[in-house]
């Protein structure tokens, strides 16, 4: 018997690790690469573009104080809010005045002011003239403000106190604009978290309980003038002209200079 040493089989070759990788693969990275980076450049412009929008819009486009102090048969002047209320306010513009109508003698105490929605949707007649000592009287009512291409819905709503035989009534009608329109529905804080700039009107007047508010009402009358001015400073267009003033009369309404404490927080 011959002794023979036993056959080993050869290992196969190991694997070229030097091998380079091919054109279809280089290509697909290359492709994928600019796909991530494409992708980043459009995400890096649309937050830039959004972040400059809402840079716009935290500033009124204009000062409120340029508000025409004559509007119709309405004349202006210049009130004092207690520098606490304003701060409280959360606005970075505001203007208060009362505007007197000149053939009727009717005053009405007017708010305007523009901030970050999350800090000025939250100071609504509703929560501030309970705030202040009023209770609610009569119905709230929803007022459409015509402008030239859609209506600004505005609410009206009615609050008393003090003394029965003599209370102080109070009509008050408002209204929000952000994000190109106006509403009277500003309950969603989400919503407004995301919103940069926010503008508030709201027109107050006295008045006797027995009066009606939906005849001749002054400060619907009021806004029918001021919403239309406001808007177009806004798009930054021209103001619609005025109608001429008609003939004044000795008022015949008591003119308060200032607007009831508190109802403006």
């Amino acid at each position: 018997m011959s002794l023979t040493a036993p056959t080993i089989a050869a290992a196969p070759p190991a694997p070229a690790t030097g091998a380079r990788p091919s054109r279809a693969l280089l290509a697909c990275a290359a492709i994928a690469c600019a796909l991530l980076l494409g992708s980043g450049a459009v995400r890096w412009y649309q937050a830039r573009r959004v972040e400059a929008m809402l840079q716009l819009e935290r500033e009124s486009p204009f000062p409120l104080d340029s508000l025409p102090m004559t509007l119709g048969d309405w004349v202006g002047e210049k009130t004092e809010l207690d520098p606490q209320i304003v701060a409280g306010t959360g606005s970075n513009d505001l203007i208060t005045r009362q505007y007197v109508n000149r053939v009727t003698g009717v005053a009405v105490q007017v708010i305007v002011l523009h901030g970050p929605a999350s800090d000025i949707f939250v100071h609504t007649p509703e929560l501030c003239y309970p705030k202040a000592g009023y209770s609610a009287a009569g119905e709230v009512m929803d007022r459409m403000i015509p402008l030239a291409d859609a209506g600004a819905p505005f609410r009206s709503a009615a609050y008393t106190k003090g003394d029965p035989a003599r209370p102080d009534t109070q009509e008050v009608v408002f209204s929000w604009r952000y994000n190109g329109r106006w509403t009277t529905a500003v309950n969603r804080p989400k919503e407004m978290a995301r919103v940069a700039g926010m503008y508030k009107v709201q027109v107050a007047r006295r008045f006797q309980a027995t009066e009606a508010r939906t005849v001749a009402d002054p400060c619907e009358a009021f806004l029918e003038l001021l919403v239309p001015v406001l808007e177009a400073r806004i798009r930054g267009q021209s103001p619609p002209p005025q109608a001429a003033p008609g003939p004044a009369v000795a008022p015949t309404a008591p003119r308060d200079p200032t607007p009831p404490e508190g109802t403006h927080r």
